[in-house]
């Protein structure tokens, strides 16, 4: 029997694997305790496990003894989509209650897991500083770079796990690889037969048609009104919308509200403004730091220097704030 320990679970995805694993193997497995300090991901790892974690990690004052340590703790430090500050965010810290767990109780293993930017985050010190900590605890570190569209999940999602043994060194029998880039490089791929030689067949490949119900809730489609909003862009040819995103994305390919209309009409210029704004905002000449960054007039000129910009944001503002009236 392993007894393990789940902390920062979320809604407890790094168990079902650890438990389903050793299933394969034979291993009984009995979780002690969990840790999540997000509400919704307790209710849902509740609803998955019938057990509720408990909250802030700080708060738990003693731990069952525990042979196995999972955690997948905070990426927002490390994360390409944060503000990559690491160890100087304060959830970058967490990992040293990780350290302090492993020092106190010295289980047996663990398994830990984080985004890929943590292993070049500060050109790779901080990573270093995560590996040689471990070490030092006594523990044998290896680790890899994998991508779950490699395992069978329809997603490109990048992630590093660090494994670690008490006085042994793992024994790795996979090896790294960060997968596709993108969907039309993971279908290049798929024809030339080398993307899985690391880890199987490409039977294992699946793409989100498999996952997707042959016959969902009537509650899940697309109103009519958002249906010929999209045609209305797509200029009547659904298909190209094929590589777009309804969110905010840094490299493009985006539709936003303004587009569609959903907040209110908008003309050609404001809609042209509103995209120039986006793509240029979160530029580093004007900042850095990325959420809330305000711009002069002056430096929304040198993007979008139109003789009407004065009224254009006049009459898109006016539009914004009777969204809020």
């Amino acid at each position: 029997m392993i007894n393990f320990i789940d902390l920062f679970a979320g809604i407890g995805g790094m168990r079902l694997g650890f438990e389903q694993a050793m299933q394969e193997l034979g291993i009984q497995t009995k979780c002690v305790l969990s840790s999540e300090i997000d509400k919704y991901a307790q209710e849902t790892y509740e609803l998955n496990y019938k057990e509720k974690p408990e909250g802030d990690i700080h708060d738990i004052k003693q731990f069952p003894k525990f042979d196995f340590l999972l955690a997948g703790f905070p990426c927002q430090p490390f994360s390409y989509a944060g503000k990559q500050k690491g160890f100087v965010d304060t959830r970058g810290t967490l990992f040293f209650e990780i350290e302090k767990l492993l020092s106190e109780y010295q289980p047996k293993a663990f398994l830990l897991e984080n985004v890929r930017g943590l292993t070049s985050h500060d050109q790779g010190r901080t990573f270093k500083t995560i590996i040689d900590r471990l070490q030092n605890l006594n523990y044998g570190v290896s680790y890899l770079i994998l991508n779950s569209s490699n395992f069978g999940t329809p997603q490109n999602r990048v992630r590093v796990y660090i494994l670690g043994l008490y006085n042994q060194q793992p024994v790795l029998s996979l090896k790294s690889d960060l997968g596709a880039t993108d969907s039309h490089e993971f279908k290049r791929s798929l024809s030339q037969l080398t993307l899985f030689d690391s880890f199987s067949n490409s039977n294992n490949t699946k793409v989100v048609a498999d996952i997707l119900e042959a016959n969902p809730s009537a509650k899940y489609d697309c109103s009519q009104d958002f249906i010929d909003r999209l045609l209305k862009f797509t200029g009547n040819n659904p298909n190209k919308l094929h590589g777009y995103r309804l969110i905010d994305h840094r490299n493009g390919n985006s539709i936003h509200s303004w587009e569609l209309g959903i907040k209110g009409e908008c003309n050609d210029l404001e809609i042209e403004f509103m995209n120039e704004l986006i793509a240029n905002r979160r530029k580093k000449k004007f900042g850095t730091h990325q959420d809330g960054k305000k711009l002069n007039l002056d430096e929304i000129k040198t993007f979008f220097d139109h003789e009407n910009l004065i009224e254009i944001m006049r009459e898109h503002l006016t539009l914004a704030m009777s969204n809020y009236t």
